[in-house]
């Protein structure tokens, strides 16, 4: 409170101090003429007077009444949600349905009868042809399936059906047996085919199979 009053009193003294400086500057240099100012000079020395009057008020005021300077304004953290993991679904496994008569892989052996096999024939060779079927489907093969001769190469394919003779499951192999009397007349490639057929005749979904040889 005593500060609040000496710089108050203190201002006051600048303000007559500064008023008196303004009037003195107005006095004229030969004081033995009278002093004369016009109303131009006059409104200028009111000017300035004022000037300074509110320039030393405004000091005044700023150093009585500091202005606060605002704190910095903290930024808020955004809050961390923490995300479970679900943990992941299998996908569930789908049995795969079979077909109730497929067949698989398929097969066939050529070879000389008493030669064994050989890359080329001659035509009048007697070859021994075993054909093969796997069963892929989820039916057993019963004794009454069987294997014919749908492409006689030279007539010479015999017999003309084969009889499975027994029970043949998924995943197992049902083979059967064939001779060839002769290789062939004509030289080059030749080939006999083969079907498989159910109990009642019907030829089974990929149920042909060719047996293919070479006669020099």
């Amino acid at each position: 409170m005593n500060i609040n009053k000496r710089m108050n009193r203190l201002f006051t003294m600048l303000i007559f101090a500064a008023l008196l400086f303004s009037g003195c500057r107005n006095i004229p240099h030969d004081p033995t003429k009278t002093p004369t100012m016009s109303e131009a000079e006059m409104m200028q020395a009111a000017q300035e007077t004022a000037s300074v009057i509110l320039a030393m008020t405004q000091t005044q005021d700023a150093i009585l009444h500091p202005s606060a300077t605002p704190l910095p304004t903290d930024t808020p953290t955004p809050a961390f949600t923490a995300t479970s993991a679900l943990p992941a679904i299998p996908p569930t496994a789908t049995k795969e349905t079979l077909p109730y008569y497929s067949v698989g892989n398929k097969s066939c052996y050529v070879q000389q009868k008493g030669g064994g096999v050989q890359s080329a024939y001659v035509p009048f060779d007697q070859l021994y042809l075993e054909v093969c079927y796997e069963n892929q489907g989820s039916g057993t093969w019963n004794q009454n399936f069987s294997c014919k001769v749908i492409v006689n190469d030279g007539g010479s394919t015999s017999p003309q059906s084969v009889l499975l003779g027994k029970t043949v499951s998924n995943g197992q192999k049902a083979c059967f047996s064939f001779n060839q009397n002769m290789a062939g007349h004509e030289l080059g490639s030749h080939y006999s085919q083969f079907a498989l057929t159910d109990d009642s005749g019907n030829i089974l979904t990929n149920g042909y199979q060719s047996c293919y040889w070479t006669v020099q």
